[in-house]
């Protein structure tokens, strides 16, 4: 049995080449600024993970207004960056706003957010009606 090798490198490099060229900014539009969010609940809060490396803590925005939770930030360009000697530019920069619907069982007036090595968690309390209680109760034969 003989293993044949398997090359990860178009056989047309050419073809894709003049397909860029053709297409230009269509094919190298930047992707939306929109970060991947992951929601945790726990017996007494309410956590968004949110991934948003290369933003300035400065430059976020984090507001709760009625039943909403609205996170805006800006991704900037690197300062004296210039347009020629780009190979490739797959980074988006620019703003950035997502919404998130409060249910009634969370305290919007209590929310700490925090950033940390390029994730964003802002910590929702529930409201003391919400959160789990346990009575213990005296059982008698």
């Amino acid at each position: 049995m003989s293993l044949a090798r398997f090359a990860l490198t178009p056989r047309f490099p050419t073809f894709w080449r003049d397909v860029d060229e053709l297409f230009g900014p269509v094919a190298q539009q930047p992707a939306t600024l929109t970060p991947a969010a992951d929601i945790l609940e726990t017996d007494k809060t309410v956590e968004l993970h949110l991934d948003m490396p290369g933003i300035a803590p400065e430059a976020i925005d984090v507001k709760v207004e009625g039943d909403q939770l609205t996170i805006t930030a800006e991704r900037k360009d690197e300062k004296n960056v210039e347009d020629k000697g780009w190979i490739r530019r797959e980074r988006t920069r620019g703003t950035f706003t997502r919404s998130f619907t409060l249910n009634d069982t969370l305290d919007g007036t209590k929310p700490e957010a925090t950033y940390r090595h390029g994730v964003l968690t802002v910590t929702l309390p529930k409201r003391e009606a919400a959160q789990p209680r346990s009575l213990k109760v005296k059982v008698e034969a």
